[in-house]
């Protein structure tokens, strides 16, 4: 699970600095506020399904 949330994190991180350099219509920290969001969302959504579906594997 931690390796996922690492992967997730390094995503958002990429993602969001790609975001932020590509604004140049001096929206930067709306883009950079948006892609984060959506980062940790992501982030969320994949570390929390794996997690479950972990835990289903690992029921008797």
């Amino acid at each position: 699970m931690r390796k996922n949330l690492v992967i997730g994190l390094i995503i958002t991180a990429v993602i969001t600095t790609l975001s932020v350099v590509m604004a140049d219509d001096g929206s930067k920290m709306e883009e950079f506020r948006m892609s984060l969001m959506m980062g940790s969302l992501v982030t969320g959504a994949v570390t929390g399904g794996t997690w479950l579906l972990q835990r289903k594997r690992s029921a008797p």
